[in-house]
């Protein structure tokens, strides 16, 4: 599901990430055990304070929309501790003592983001939205579900490129986020057998909406002698001695 509204990224944006090196930088600068630095340290708590109190708020905001468009929810079951573990090092064989780069300087930005999410606090509260709201909450395994086709089922790592994911079994295309978003609802549905019920969506201005008594066929003259006396009855024309319609000149001269 995409959603209207991105990820505010309270702590690694631009803004976010100056204001506390700032904060940090002032708090730094004072002397251990002043009182000035027990000030700057309570600014720093209160800014990231500020952060949590944001991302809850955001958070609750984004698990009630969930709530209210689906009957049903499912998630992948991730293993976030083990996303954000550190890269393996890698010795290098010419040099004793030397380690060759393995991206976690690349990885520690992403460990970042993903802290900034919070995504374990996220899918619990949505599976608290869904447990109060009496709707059903499911996890999933995340294996290949932005690498599997949901057009062929065909699992290939170079059907992805980034975020556009292009099957090179049937040539389908997709953003890889919906893409994965399709293959965790079949999963979903094959794994606790569900059964998807097509609603037939019925618009507002249509003729089905109105609600008719026996034997009434709205017709154009039932109508208007309908709003006639509904005027009537919301005017003050009903009032002994004024005439339930308007009167032209030549009823004037009927009536005398």
């Amino acid at each position: 599901m995409v959603l209207t509204r991105d990820n505010p990224r309270l702590s690694t944006s631009k803004r976010g990430k100056r204001t506390l090196k700032i904060r940090q930088r002032r708090l730094s600068r004072k002397n251990i055990g002043s009182a000035n630095r027990n000030k700057e340290a309570q600014k720093v708590a209160r800014l990231h304070k500020k952060h949590a109190d944001k991302r809850t708020a955001y958070q609750w905001l984004i698990a009630s929309k969930i709530i209210r468009k689906a009957d049903a929810i499912s998630v992948e079951n991730l293993n976030i501790k083990g996303m954000k573990a550190r890269c393996k090092p890698k010795p290098d064989d010419v040099k004793q003592g030397r380690f060759l780069k393995n991206g976690q300087s690349a990885k520690r930005g992403l460990n970042r983001s993903i802290s900034d999410a919070s995504w374990g606090t996220l899918i619990e509260k949505i599976q608290y939205a869904a447990a109060k709201s009496g709707k059903s909450f499911f996890k999933v395994d995340p294996k290949n579900t932005s690498r599997t086709c949901s057009k062929c089922g065909v699992i290939d790592a170079l059907s992805r490129f980034g975020e556009k994911f292009v099957c090179t079994s049937c040539g389908h295309e997709a953003h890889a986020d919906k893409q994965a978003a399709l293959n965790v609802k079949t999963r979903a549905i094959k794994n606790n057998q569900l059964i998807i019920k097509k609603i037939k969506k019925v618009r507002r201005d249509s003729a089905e909406l109105k609600q008719l008594t026996l034997f009434e066929t709205p017709t154009v003259e039932l109508t208007s002698v309908k709003r006639k006396q509904h005027r009537a009855h919301s005017s003050k024309r009903d009032v002994p001695g004024n005439p339930p319609t308007q009167l032209s000149l030549w009823d004037i001269g009927d009536l005398a």
